[in-house]
């Protein structure tokens, strides 16, 4: 998969490793593969502020069964966290990493669709807000699943530029309130792009358990209808 990435930092960080995945790390950045090489249709898994391993891990394995193969990519290697948090606390005062962010999934999203007729982006947290960043700046994807991602005001004036997009939140329990699924939804709708929305009654920001089953099935369930 040539031309993931081009911009990567050397020294990437060591990698997860999962059953039925394999690496294709491509310029430098960390990728795993899960499901077939190839196919009608794959989803970018894009990890959180805290970096890979953890409910992006959960992702980037369970939509294979559905029929959605994945690359579990880590776009931070271009841009070396401020510490062990990763970007949680912030981008450390320098300069703005979305817009390498975004040229880095867009590259994995174009050498994807050498092997895929369908691509989609799938992120959780800052995974998600890179999604819907990219998508709206550079329209790489045929459709989105945002879990738990915060509405800032530029991404609801675009959002007309977006692909169809499922959004979903933990419900009361999520650090980033149902408000802001709410108003994503309602931000695509008006602009008329098929959109749907997934509050959990109970949850939290980690999507554990019965509470990831179902966004994981939900999120599914929705790619696969524009992804055919």
């Amino acid at each position: 998969m040539a031309g993931i990435a081009a911009l990567a930092a050397p020294g990437a960080r060591a990698f997860p490793h999962a059953p039925g995945c394999v690496r294709v790390d491509a310029g430098g950045v960390p990728a795993l593969r899960c499901g077939p090489a190839q196919g009608a249709r794959a989803a970018i898994v894009l990890h959180g502020c805290g970096g890979f391993s953890t409910f992006d891990h959960r992702l980037a394995t369970g939509l294979p069964a559905y029929g959605i193969s994945t690359l579990y990519l880590d776009y931070f290697a271009p841009t070396p966290p401020p510490g062990r948090r990763g970007f949680c606390g912030g981008g450390g005062g320098g300069p703005d990493p979305f817009p390498i962010w975004e040229r880095v999934v867009t590259q994995a999203a174009h050498a994807l669709r050498a092997h895929y007729r369908r691509v989609a982006a799938v992120g959780w947290s800052l995974g998600a807000g890179v999604a819907i960043s990219a998508a709206e700046d550079r329209q790489p994807f045929d459709a989105i699943a945002a879990f738990s991602a915060l509405a800032f005001p530029p991404s609801l004036a675009r959002a007309g530029r977006l692909p169809p997009t499922i959004f979903l939140d933990g419900g009361a329990h999520d650090i980033v309130p149902p408000s802001n699924t709410r108003a994503l939804y309602g931000a695509a709708r008006r602009a008329h792009v098929p959109a749907a929305e997934f509050i959990y009654g109970n949850g939290t920001h980690n999507w554990p358990g019965a509470q990831g089953s179902a966004g994981i099935a939900r999120a599914a369930a929705f790619l696969l209808r524009y992804l055919s």
